[in-house]
């Protein structure tokens, strides 16, 4: 418990504190004895009205839920449950630490009067977190005045309150709302449905028409009759997300001030200022494979998660369900970009070792950079044999096709950056043509398309029974 000096103590001290010490000082009569005693009178008071206020906040407690769970950019609740057990307090003030990736609504500090004796208040603090992660709500203030009211007694009360924010996931659902609306039974007619299936369903005796492939011979012998195998459609796949956050995730991504994209949290509450707001691809992943999630639970699938930069730091197994999903999101809130290059021979081999059913891998990762890109292509046939992966990375801001832009250069500087833009843009469509050569499917997307193109490849994925 610290004391501060309060207003009255402070007046005292200038108006009869400050003359009694010149006094003191300066005259050499019998007044001097009269400022010692007063100077003695004042400080011998506030001692004694300190030493017997020292105990009025020792009763005070406060209870907070011990996990808080918000979302960026949207308004988030802090409830605060104060206890007093001891004496009845006439005010008392609050204060609530703030990070700087919080912002608040209302105030940051509080009164409470009066506080009488046994009494439970419970206060609620609106805050609107920027920037997704992992914190903790350590501590909060209070402060009551002495009994004299001289002194300012404040308390710092211990707690224990996790807060868990999540990326804001509402502009990607608009995103994706004209994919699922295309696919309603407004105006449908029948389509046949492309691909058989691969479960085994029952042995049927062999009708015109049906494929030679499909005969089981070893059926067909001991029958002495022609006998057809068929099949169901799949209807539970297992899809696995794979997100690299190495130092390639930490790209930044700009889009200037007043985009319609602007709207996003991502950008406005990440600006660094000037004419341009900043968010990083890895955001975009993150985002990528929660909707992903969403969506094959929808569909019925299982749905798996996979980070990793120069090893793999988390494989949750397939599984579907509310609860699952939350135990995805939970998984992937707290990456971060780490300074490491990243090492895919070590997730290829967890891939092929962990998964022994055929699986459709998403991998969200950077292959801007050529020698990562080689070290990949090098070391995807352990898994491309067996499983059907799709890559997917956000098309850098200025590679693009040359002459493509609608605007002219204006520059030279603009004139070498389309170049280079354009060596980029040709190296990753090279890149694209040689994975299609292990049926490997290559997305380059621009940022705010990411998520679209993801799960319109799943989709058709789905529709045609790849799985």
């Amino acid at each position: 418990m610290r004391p501060v000096p309060h207003l009255p103590l402070l007046w005292v001290a200038f108006l009869v504190g400050i003359p009694a010490t010149t006094l003191l000082v300066y005259d050499q009569e019998a007044l001097r004895f009269v400022a010692a005693g007063v100077l003695f009178s004042i400080f011998l008071i506030a001692i004694i009205d300190w030493l017997g206020s020292r105990s009025r906040l020792l009763a005070i407690s406060c209870e907070t839920p011990e996990l808080i769970r918000g979302t960026t950019g949207r308004e988030m609740e802090l409830p605060l449950s104060f206890s007093n057990t001891g004496p009845k307090l006439e005010r008392l003030r609050y204060g609530i630490p703030v990070s700087r990736f919080f912002r608040i609504e209302n105030e940051v500090e509080g009164t409470l009067t009066p506080f009488d004796s046994g009494k439970q208040i419970s206060v609620t603090s609106l805050q609107i977190p920027l920037k997704r992660g992992h914190y903790q709500l350590a501590s909060v203030f209070i402060e009551t005045p002495s009994r004299l009211r001289l002194w300012l007694l404040r308390r710092e009360l211990p707690l224990e309150t996790e807060l868990r924010i999540y990326p804001d996931l509402s502009i990607e659902r608009k995103r994706l709302a004209s994919i699922f609306l295309m696919r309603g039974h407004d105006g449908s007619h029948l389509v046949r449905q492309v691909g058989k299936g691969r479960d085994f369903e029952q042995l049927r005796e062999y009708q015109p028409g049906d494929d030679y492939v499909d005969i089981d011979w070893k059926a067909t012998a001991r029958r002495q009759m022609p006998v057809t195998k068929t099949y169901q459609i799949e209807k539970t796949q297992e899809v696995y997300v794979v997100v690299d956050h190495s130092r390639l995730s930490g790209r930044e991504i700009r889009v200037p001030v007043g985009d319609e994209t602007g709207a996003d949290w991502s950008y406005s509450e990440t600006s660094s200022g000037g004419g341009q707001m900043i968010t990083t691809q890895l955001e975009k992943f993150l985002h990528c494979s929660l909707i992903l999630a969403s969506v094959a639970e929808k569909q019925g699938d299982c749905f798996g998660f996979v980070s990793f930069s120069e090893r793999v730091d988390q494989f949750i197994r397939a599984k579907s369900g509310k609860g699952h999903y939350n135990v995805i999101r939970d998984a992937l809130y707290r990456l971060e970009p780490e300074s490491v290059a990243p090492d895919f021979e070590p997730l290829m081999i967890a891939l092929r070792q962990k998964l022994t059913r055929r699986a459709l891998i998403v991998m969200l990762i950077d292959l801007s950079d050529p020698l990562t890109a080689e070290h990949f292509f090098e070391v995807l046939p352990l898994i491309s044999r067996q499983h059907l992966v799709l890559v997917n990375m956000v098309r850098p801001s200025h590679s693009r096709e040359l002459f493509s832009r609608q605007s002219e250069p204006v520059s030279t500087g603009e004139i070498y950056d389309e170049i280079g833009g354009h060596l980029q843009w040709q190296e990753l469509k090279e890149l694209s043509n040689q994975l299609r050569h292990l049926g490997v499917e290559l997305g380059l997307p621009d940022h705010e398309e990411l998520c679209t193109e993801t799960v319109t490849q799943y989709l058709n994925v789905k529709n045609r029974q790849l799985i």
